[in-house]
């Protein structure tokens, strides 16, 4: 008995110390978990992995300021087309999918949180960073 309880307790350490951190973080950084979830992985894929729209891996490089990937994100690739030209991100990598205008769907809030979320899940960078780099104030700042 003693045995199974000391396994227990030992796997339980080990499981503990092996995660990822995923479902850590601020109430931004989750919030941005369940937008993207539900909104945004539909063409990027649950793991930023890509499918209809490309994978993630690349967000920090595409979009080095959180202000723009925020704009990409409330324009969509049409009406980004229209107001900002033919080419997107750090790299102008050229227009050639549909990013809805998620401006029209989501409010402020929401698409900051995905933002940040985006930019540490899958930018890889701590989300505590991700909020710094987005604007989000610390939980010590006024």
């Amino acid at each position: 008995m003693l045995r199974r309880i000391l396994t227990v307790i030992v796997l339980g350490l080990i499981a503990a110390s092996c995660s990822s951190g995923a479902d850590t973080g601020s109430t931004t950084y989750l919030e941005g978990r369940t937008v993207y979830g539900s909104v945004c992985s539909t063409c990027h894929g649950s793991t930023g992995q890509g499918g209809v729209g490309p994978n993630l891996s690349s967000v920090l490089e595409t979009f080095p300021s959180c202000d723009e990937h925020i704009r990409w994100i409330t324009l969509g690739s049409e009406r980004w087309k229209a107001d900002v030209g033919p080419t997107y991100g750090a790299n102008d990598t050229p227009i050639e999918g549909a990013m809805p205008e998620l401006g029209l769907q989501l409010s402020e809030e929401e698409i900051l949180a995905a933002a940040v979320y985006e930019r540490s899940r899958f930018g890889d960078i701590d989300p505590e960073q991700a909020e710094a780099d987005c604007g989000v104030p610390s939980p010590t700042e006024p």
